[in-house]
C-alpha cells in the first residue's frame, strides 16, 4: 500500500504540473525555435501523463532534457513518470539530478524522500523531508511522507503526530486519513479508526485498502455484516492478500 500510495501521490503532482511553466534552472531564451520545441515536448509529455501513457511521457521528457538538460523541473517530472512505472532506481537518479541543479527544489526533495521510504532508507528520507519542511512548513505532502518514514522506523506515536499535521494542512488527504485509521486500529481504537476510514472512502470510494481496514474496524466493533461487505469488496480486488482472507474468515 505504501508504494501505491506514493505512486498515487506522484500522479497528483504530475497532473498539477502545467506544460510551459518557467524552468527552475538554466533557461536559454535566445532561440525562439528551441523554446517552441521545449514547449511542445512539455505539453506532449503532460498529455501522455494525463492518459497514463508512461512510455510516451518518458520519451517526450527525455527529448525535452536533451534540449534542456539543466531544467530541474524536467528531471523531476521524469522522476515521477519513472516512479509510476516502478523504475525506482532511475527515478531516484532523476530526482538527485534535479536537486543538483536546484538544491532547494521542494517537490524534488519530497519526491526523493518518498523514494527513499520505498527503498527502506527511512533515516535518509527524514533528512530530505526535514529540509523540505524547513523550506515550506505548510506542505502537507512533506508531513505525510515524514509520517511514513517514522512508521518505517517503528515510531508510531511520532508518525501519528506527523499525519495529524498533514491533515491540519489538507483535511482531504485520503492517504493521511488512511494511515491514521490504520494506526488507530493498532492502538485498539476501532471507533476512531472507523470514522477515519469512512472518510477515506467518501473521498475515494475505490480505495480498496480502506475497505479492508474498515472491515477490520467493523469486525473489532462486533458488526459482522458490515465487516463482511467491506472485506468481500477488498478480497475481490486483493486476491493475493492472505491477511484480507484471514479477516474475512473471522467475520
Amino acid at each position: 500500500m505504501r508504494l501505491q500510495a506514493m505512486i498515487a501521490g506522484g500522479l497528483a503532482v504530475l497532473a498539477a504540473g502545467c506544460a510551459g511553466l518557467a524552468p527552475r534552472a538554466g533557461r536559454d531564451e535566445s532561440d525562439p525555435a528551441r523554446l517552441a520545441l521545449r514547449q511542445q515536448l512539455s505539453q506532449s509529455a503532460q498529455a501522455a501523463i494525463d492518459r497514463q501513457d508512461w512510455a510516451r511521457a518518458q520519451a517526450d521528457l527525455e527529448r525535452l532534457l536533451a534540449e534542456w538538460p539543466r531544467s530541474a523541473e524536467a528531471h523531476h517530472r521524469l522522476a515521477r513518470v519513472l516512479r509510476a512505472q516502478g523504475r525506482i532506481d532511475q527515478a531516484e537518479a532523476a530526482e538527485r539530478r534535479a536537486l543538483e541543479l536546484d538544491p532547494e527544489y521542494l517537490d524534488a526533495l519530497i519526491g526523493l524522500g518518498e523514494i527513499e521510504i520505498t527503498l527502506g532508507r527511512f533515516d535518509a528520507a527524514l533528512t530530505d523531508l526535514d529540509t523540505a519542511i524547513d523550506l515550506a512548513p505548510d506542505r502537507a505532502a512533506a508531513h505525510l511522507a515524514v509520517g511514513q518514514a517514522l512508521e518505517g522506523l517503528g515510531r508510531p506515536d511520532d508518525a501519528l503526530a506527523a499525519y495529524y499535521r498533514a491533515l491540519e494542512l489538507d483535511p482531504t488527504s485520503a492517504d493521511a486519513l488512511l494511515r491514521v485509521g490504520v494506526l488507530q486500529l493498532a492502538r485498539r481504537r476501532p471507533e476512531q479508526a472507523l470514522t477515519r476510514l469512512s472518510q477515506v472512502l467518501e473521498l475515494d470510494p475505490d480505495c480498496v485498502e480502506a475497505s479492508y481496514q474498515r472491515g477490520r474496524a467493523y469486525l473489532a466493533l462486533g458488526q459482522p455484516a458490515a465487516a463482511v461487505a467491506d472485506l468481500r469488496r477488498a478480497a475481490g480486488r486483493l486476491p493475493r492478500r492472505a491477511d484480507v482472507f484471514y479477516h474475512l474468515a473471522l467475520a
